[in-house]
Order: C-alpha cells, then sequence, then structure tokens
C-alpha cells in the first residue's frame, strides 16, 4: 500500500478537481467514497483525498491530465500501482486503454447496486404524532457546539450603480447566506461596498477549508483582475471561525463578532486576514508556526492567492 500521496501541489489537485467536479464540494470516487473538497491530502478526515495515476507512473504513466484521478485516500492506498486489475473498497476494477488514454472502468458484475438512500420524513404538523416526532427530533441539538464562518468583504471605489462585481461574488458564496452590511457613515458610502458572507453549519474541517478556498480565490480576482483594471480602487477580506458551546451563546454573541479597524488593514499589503480558529481548523495550519496561540480574535495575514489563475487573469487584464 502506498503511503505517501503523489507529489502534486494543491492548486494543481484543485484545479483538477474543479475540472472534473465544478462547484461541488463533497463527491463520491470512482470506488464509491465520499471526498469533501477541503479536505486534500488530510488522512485525519475521512473525506481525505488525493490525485492518482490511472496508468501507474511504474507502467510508463505520465503526469497529465488525461492520466489522473481525484480519489479517496484510502482508494489510492488500495489502487496503489497495481496493474491491470484492481480492488477499491470491495469492489474490482480494470484498467483498460481508451484510444491514446487509459480509464479504470468497474469489472462487470463486481460493483453492487448502490442501496436506495432513505428519503427523510416529510413532517406533517396537522398530524400530532408527526409533530411529536419532530419536536423530539429536535430535542438536545441546542446544547451542541456550533461552528460558524463570516467573511467580511470591504469594496472600496466601487460604484454603488455598477452590480456585477457584487453579483459575481454572490455567485461565488452561493451556498453560503450573504447579505449588504451597514456601518460608520463616515466610511461607508456610494463607491464603498461590505458585504458579510455566513455559513451557520461547519461540522468538520472540510467545511473550513472550502470557505477558506473561496476567499483565496476572490483574493487572486480582485487583486490580479479587478484592481488592476479599476473596477476597484482598493479591497479587504477577512475571515473569521467562531464556535459557540449551544444555540444561546450563538444567539447573544454572533451577531457582535468584530473585525480589525480598517486603519490596522491598512497598515499592511495583505488584503486577506483570517482568525486563528481558521488556522487551527484548516489546511492554513501548515503554513503556520505552531507556536499560534488559541485566541479568536486574532488575526493574522494570509496573502494567499491561485498562483496560475492570477496569471491568467494578468494576461486577460492586458490582453494577451
Amino acid at each position: 500500500m502506498k503511503q505517501n500521496s503523489m507529489d502534486l501541489n494543491r492548486e494543481t489537485a484543485m484545479r483538477l478537481w474543479n475540472k472534473t467536479f465544478g462547484k461541488e464540494t463533497k463527491v463520491k470516487d470512482f470506488a464509491g467514497r465520499m471526498m469533501a473538497k477541503g479536505s486534500y491530502n488530510d488522512r485525519n478526515s475521512e473525506y481525505g483525498w488525493n490525485v492518482d495515476h490511472i496508468l501507474p507512473q511504474s507502467r510508463g504513466g505520465k503526469t497529465a491530465d488525461y492520466n489522473l484521478v481525484c480519489c479517496h485516500i484510502l482508494t489510492n492506498d488500495e489502487k496503489a500501482d497495481k496493474f491491470p486489475g484492481f480492488v477499491a473498497n470491495k469492489k474490482r476494477f480494470t484498467i483498460v486503454k481508451v484510444e491514446n488514454h487509459y480509464e479504470i472502468r468497474p469489472e462487470k458484475g463486481s460493483a453492487k447496486k448502490e442501496e436506495k438512500p432513505q428519503t427523510e420524513e416529510k413532517w406533517n404538523l396537522y398530524d400530532s404524532a408527526s409533530g411529536i416526532r419532530l419536536y423530539k427530533a429536535f430535542k438536545g441539538l441546542q446544547n451542541k457546539k456550533r461552528f460558524v464562518g463570516t467573511v467580511e468583504i470591504i469594496l472600496e471605489g466601487i460604484e454603488g450603480a455598477d452590480t456585477a462585481l457584487t453579483d459575481f461574488i454572490e455567485d461565488l458564496f452561493i451556498n453560503e447566506d450573504i447579505q449588504f452590511a451597514g456601518g460608520d457613515n463616515s466610511y461607508y458610502s456610494g463607491t464603498k461596498v461590505r458585504l458579510l458572507v455566513k455559513n451557520y453549519e461547519m461540522p468538520d474541517n472540510a467545511d473550513v477549508d472550502n470557505l477558506l478556498d473561496k476567499c483565496i480565490l476572490l483574493n487572486s480576482y480582485l487583486s490580479s483582475y479587478f484592481k488592476p483594471l479599476a473596477v476597484i480602487d482598493d479591497y479587504f477580506i477577512t475571515y473569521r471561525l467562531d464556535c459557540y458551546n449551544d444555540r444561546s451563546e450563538f444567539y447573544s454573541k454572533d451577531g457582535r463578532v468584530s473585525f480589525p479597524k480598517r486603519y490596522n488593514l491598512k497598515s499592511t499589503n495583505c488584503r486577506l486576514k483570517i482568525n486563528e480558529l481558521v488556522i487551527h481548523n484548516s489546511s492554513a495550519k501548515e503554513k503556520f508556526d505552531e507556536s499560534i496561540g488559541w485566541n479568536e480574535d486574532e488575526f493574522h495575514d494570509y496573502s494567499y492567492i491561485y498562483t496560475k489563475l492570477s496569471e491568467n487573469l494578468g494576461k486577460e487584464v492586458s490582453g494577451k
């Protein structure tokens, strides 16, 4: 069994994910194991995945898109360098040549038909028994911890009547709640817009990573395309994660989360900041010293962009 994933950087893996699955953040690999986009190369996650060669390198397989597949880490371990047949997730597969490339195909009759998932009960509150079951289903949920992600986006120098950029941002965060937020009238005017993005249910690190990926994606576009084209004069992105012990604490504190003061943001060239709880619950921890503490109101520069994307955006700006 392979103990290490192939030498492939995260940016390339994410590009392959987007090319294969589009906007989906949780999908099953070819063997039926569930993967989460934010759990790339994470062996501690049940949704961890990486990228494998379809035709093994030991057989001359190339590191090219046509010979790469996103798959669960366990699937990758089970497949290893086996050729042409292998077993993954108790199913038999064969690697076959199709024209000038190779594909993974299930052996006939080996893959069991998936059981139809049970549908969620439709609650009928006109039926007393159904109503009481609904009430009992909620009991105890109020005492569970809840992780909430909030992204503050500040756009400076944008014309209020030009909504194309804000529509672009809303589509990027289509799976989150997004709203225009008010503030100090001396700062927010017709050319300065503040957006708040909320994700109220982030049960595992994959969810935290997914929202972080979107922040990096937005940072790439704003810094490499929209700002150079003077669609905006400047921008700031701040991502914080908060943990509430129960629903009561969530209701009492969530509306009062704070962000760095504007003058603190302008004192640095970094336009993307994240708090320490994001660092400790995402892949960002790999880029920080282990001495980072647990002050969730402490923000740190996170000046990452998707390099290849930014280079291509720069070509779009220059017209090349």
